[in-house]
C-alpha cells in the first residue's frame, strides 16, 4: 500500500472533496485547484461520470493527486482504482472493501466515529481514518479523546466544514487533512469560472497559512555591539530585552545575533500558523531550504526552516507561530 500519497495529502493538508457533474469539467477543475495551490482532490463516486473524471485528470494532469471518495462497494473501489485513483475514502468503515483496497494495493481512509469502529480499522492498517460528520460528533474534543488510546491514527474530518471549521481542526496535530469544498463555490463549477475557482483557493491556502513579519533580526560583528542594538530597539518601543545564546530579543519585534549568522545583513522571520505545511507549500512552487535549519518540535512538527535563497540580503526563514 502507497503511504506516500497520504504523507503527501497529509503535507497538503487542505483537501478539496468535490462532486463532479460533467467529465468535461474534471480537468480544469483539477488545474484551477492546482494552479491555487492545492494540487489534490476527492473526487465523490455521486455522478454518472465520476469515474471517467478520475480517468481524465490522471491522464491530462499527471502529478496531481487524484483520489476517490464515497466508495460503498468492492466494485466502485475497482472502478475507481482502476480509473487511476491514488486512493479511496469513504463515509464508513466496511471490512470487504477495506480488504480489497488493500488488495489493489491502494490506501483507504475508511469513515469511523466511534472507538470500535477506529480499533478495526486500525487493526486492518488503516492508520488515516476519516472522521465523519466532524462537527455533528465534537470536532476537536472528540478527536483528543479518541487519540488518546489510538496514539498512531491520524484523522480527516469532513462534513460541511467552512473555512474556520476546517482551520481549526488542522490546529489539532492530528488531523492529517480537513477534507470539503470550502475552497470554492459549486455555482462557479457549474459555470465554468475556474480563475476565479483558482483565486478563492488560493486565498484560502494563504488565509490558512497566514504569513505575517514576526520579527527582523540583524548580524552584529559582536555581542556588545548586539546588546547595543537590541537597547536602542527596545527604547524606542517599550519593550523588554531578553538575551539568548546566540541572540539579544526586543520582545518578539527585533532580533540582533551576536556573530554574523546566515547571509549579508540579518534575517526576516515569517511567522505562519502552520510552518510544516508552509515549509512544503513553498516546495511545490520550487523554493528551496537549507535543511541543516529545519528544527522540529517535540511532537515531530516544523517549527523554522531558512529559505535558502536571500532577498535584500536578509535570510527568511519559517517561524511557527
Amino acid at each position: 500500500m502507497n503511504s506516500d500519497v497520504l504523507q503527501k495529502v497529509d503535507d497538503i493538508g487542505l483537501l478539496p472533496v468535490i462532486t463532479i457533474d460533467k467529465a468535461q469539467r474534471a480537468v480544469p477543475l483539477a488545474k484551477a485547484l492546482k494552479d491555487g495551490g492545492l494540487p489534490v482532490m476527492e473526487v465523490m463516486f455521486r455522478s454518472a461520470d465520476s469515474a471517467e473524471c478520475i480517468k481524465r485528470i490522471t491522464k491530462e494532469v499527471p502529478d496531481f493527486i487524484c483520489g476517490a471518495g464515497t466508495i460503498l462497494t468492492v466494485e466502485q473501489a475497482h472502478a475507481a482504482v482502476e480509473s487511476g485513483a491514488k486512493f479511496l475514502v469513504a463515509p464508513g468503515f466496511d471490512p470487504e472493501v477495506v480488504a480489497e483496497a488493500s488488495k489493489l494495493g491502494v490506501p483507504m481512509i475508511p469513515g469511523c466515529t466511534n472507538p470500535t469502529d477506529f480499533g478495526r480499522a486500525r487493526k486492518m492498517g488503516c492508520k488515516v481514518i476519516k472522521f465523519f460528520p466532524s462537527i455533528q460528533y465534537g470536532g476537536v474534543k472528540t478527536m483528543e479523546l479518541i487519540g488518546g488510546p489510538f496514539p498512531d491514527i491520524r484523522f480527516v474530518p469532513t462534513g460541511d466544514l467552512l473555512c474556520d471549521d476546517a482551520f481549526e481542526f488542522l490546529s489539532f496535530y492530528k488531523v492529517a487533512a480537513a477534507g470539503g469544498d470550502y475552497m470554492l463555490k459549486y455555482d462557479d463549477i457549474y459555470n465554468d469560472r475556474y480563475e476565479k475557482i483558482k483565486d478563492d483557493t488560493q486565498k484560502t491556502v494563504l488565509t490558512y497559512l497566514n504569513f505575517h513579519i514576526a520579527h527582523v533580526g540583524v548580524n552584529a560583528r559582536s555581542a556588545d555591539e548586539a546588546g547595543k542594538f537590541t537597547r536602542d530597539f527596545a527604547s524606542i518601543f517599550n519593550t523588554q530585552v531578553h538575551e539568548g545564546k546566540n541572540s539579544f530579543m526586543a520582545g518578539a519585534l527585533f532580533e540582533a545575533m551576536k556573530t554574523p549568522y546566515y547571509y549579508e545583513n540579518g534575517h526576516i522571520a515569517v511567522g505562519t500558523r502552520d510552518a510544516r505545511r508552509a515549509y512544503h507549500y513553498l516546495k511545490r512552487r520550487g523554493y528551496e531550504f537549507i535543511e541543516d535549519t529545519v528544527t522540529h518540535d517535540d511532537k515531530g512538527r516544523i517549527i523554522c526552516a531558512y529559505l535558502k535563497k536571500p532577498v535584500a540580503g536578509f535570510a527568511v526563514h519559517l517561524l511557527q507561530d
